[in-house]
């Protein structure tokens, strides 16, 4: 019977968090939920122009849109979080993303589509997703034990990269065989499955002990307190802003380099970004391992840097082969964002207590996040500014340089290790 037992004990201890039923139903949840996003990701701006033939400019701000709600409603969600039961809050913003995002295919099929539309459609996305992510990174630590908490993460970044991996080829195929509008719709239905299944979840689990309710802004002020107080915290939120802003620089160009100067298919496209979500899958398998081998603050230097300066590849495309220079990008930047997350995600875990989780994790991401709209913005102006300069061709590839340059320097942020926990190593 000990054998018995034992046999029975290792066994749950192979599945690691996939052993809690609430934890599985959230893995699905997220992966399927992930995979539509893969799809807008490449449909959304491709709407935009191949359909509505937007500018650089146009481009630089529906990507800012879906990104403004952070430094906005960013504060103050995170107070919500904290006061509410996080389920909730999940499912509800599944919902309501689910409606925004049919709305398009719908307004295309009447006729009705507009720039205007996509921008609302985006910025209102943007606030149900700032509810989503700070919700989903403080629900993870109740739906398993402390001791399983990287090993969730990394299981999060596995199967939101595995479905991943072909969301961005299956996104070429469903613009080419029924437009860039219609594929949004699995988008839409996505959200809505990944509702459902949260909604499947335990309802009994109770919501946390808070302290009588103060206002919104001085629940705040204390999320922005603990941040500012945390040295390593501060530095890792100095270093995703600037990287932030570099790599939405380059992503307010990248489709425009690609379609229009290099002339490449939705097709081709969608199967390069597929293969970069595969080594996103790699890069969430092996990142315990790196982590046991590097410590927290190397694996944080070394993933940053690297992601940035991957993009520089890109632009390199004018002079040689674009195909193999993009994949070669997209690869090492799958790769090492995956580190970054999962890294980032467990040390905040870690280093910041259940009950303030949705508040500090706001504040980082206000001025994390809060980098991304300008990233966006700075990148369509540029972009056209050297376009009207240069030609289109040569004026996005010293953009996209300069993008990716900025991007890589937001390893200097991190130097010197010595408010890491871990000493570096």
């Amino acid at each position: 019977m000990k054998a018995e037992r034992a046999a029975s004990n290792e066994s749950r201890r192979s599945w690691g968090a996939l052993q809690h039923h609430d934890f599985r139903l959230f893995l699905a949840a997220r992966a399927i939920s992930v995979a539509g996003d893969r799809i807008s990701l490449l449909a959304l701006p491709t709407v935009a122009i191949l359909i509505l033939r937007a500018s650089p400019v146009q481009v630089g701000v529906l990507n800012a849109a879906g990104t403004l709600a952070w430094p906005a409603l960013g504060l103050f969600a995170g107070v919500w979080v904290d006061r509410l039961r996080r389920r909730r809050i999940l499912v509800a913003s599944d919902l309501v993303r689910a409606a925004l995002l049919g709305s398009i295919p719908l307004a295309f099929a009447l006729g009705h589509l507009s720039l205007l539309q996509l921008l609302s459609v985006a910025g209102l996305v943007g606030g149900m997703t700032v509810f989503f992510d700070l919700a989903a990174t403080a629900h993870v630590p109740s739906l398993v034990p402390r001791s399983e908490w990287v090993d969730a993460n990394a299981k999060l970044e596995v199967a939101q990269q595995a479905v991943a991996t072909g969301a961005p080829g299956l996104a070429g195929l469903l613009i080419t065989l029924l437009s860039a509008p219609f594929a949004i719709t699995f988008d839409a239905i996505s959200f809505l499955v990944s509702g459902m299944l949260i909604a499947g979840t335990d309802s009994s689990q109770p919501a946390l002990t808070v302290s009588p309710r103060r206002s919104l802004i001085s629940e705040a002020a204390e999320g922005i307190g603990f941040l500012i107080r945390d040295r390593a915290l501060v530095r890792i939120t100095i270093c995703a802003a600037i990287s932030n802003v570099g790599l939405m620089m380059g992503l307010a160009l990248q489709l425009l380099f690609l379609y229009r100067a290099m002339h490449l298919s939705p097709v081709v496209v969608g199967a390069c970004f597929a293969v970069g979500s595969l080594t996103s899958l790699v890069g969430a398998m092996y990142n315990r391992r790196i982590m046991n081998r590097l410590g927290v603050y190397r694996t944080l230097v070394l993933s940053t840097f690297i992601e940035g300066m991957a993009f520089v590849l890109i632009p390199a495309g004018t002079v040689l082969p674009v195909i193999p220079l993009l994949l070669g990008a997209l690869v090492l930047s799958g790769f090492f964002n995956t580190t970054w997350n999962v890294s980032v995600t467990t040390f905040r875990q870690t280093r910041i207590a259940p009950q303030l989780m949705g508040r500090v994790g706001a504040a980082g991401r206000v001025i994390g996040y809060g980098a991304l709209p300008v990233g966006s913005l700075l990148g369509g102006l540029l972009g056209q500014a050297l376009s009207a300069r240069l030609g289109e061709r040569t004026g996005l590839a010293i953009a996209l340089a300069i993008a990716a340059l900025l991007a890589g320097s937001s390893a200097l942020a991190l130097a010197g290790n010595r408010s890491f926990s871990d000493g570096g190593g």
